[in-house]
């Protein structure tokens, strides 16, 4: 697992630009995020999907009661909140795990089922500490560990 110190809010906005501009050179996969009410995952989706092309014309918002948001952005953004559906997951999020041109956020990404899982997709753990999030990043195939790579490097280059 790779730890990130966020230190503030400006900080999470500016690591969801930054993944935003790392999947459009790796591609897009899955992003599954943890963490409890309140830790950030929202807000890291909001600025993720904002600076995307595209991202001027979405609304990111909270799918805790839509249950899933799309988003006109490149790539396409599904964002879901798993929360409430526990035993019931969208057959959109399922559709859209199959779809490797699509970017799917999953929030609360611990409720889908194992056997549900794309081959490849990032996990995002934001944890609040005090003032500040630690985030968490554990890749799982060939594009989420070059994206994990990429923003390992490009985030430690810009806080060095």
């Amino acid at each position: 697992m790779a730890p990130i110190i966020l230190t503030d809010i400006t900080a999470t906005q500016r690591f969801g630009a930054l993944l935003a501009h790392c999947i459009t050179l790796c591609g897009p996969t899955a992003i599954f995020l943890h963490g409890h009410l309140g830790s950030g995952k929202t807000a890291l989706t909001r600025s993720m999907v904002e600076a995307l092309p595209g991202g001027d014309a979405a609304e990111p918002a909270s799918p805790s009661f839509t249950l899933c948001n799309r988003y006109p952005t490149r790539p396409e953004v599904l964002h879901c909140d798993l929360y409430r559906c526990q035993a019931n997951i969208p057959d959109e999020l399922l559709d859209a795990l199959d779809d490797t041109h699509m970017l799917v956020v999953t929030e609360w990404g611990e409720y889908l089922p194992a056997s549900e899982l794309p081959q490849d997709y990032l996990d995002i753990t934001l944890q609040p500490c005090e003032k500040q999030r630690l985030l968490t990043l554990q890749a799982c195939g060939p594009v989420a560990t070059a994206l994990q790579n990429m923003l390992l490097n490009m985030w430690s280059a810009k806080n060095a």
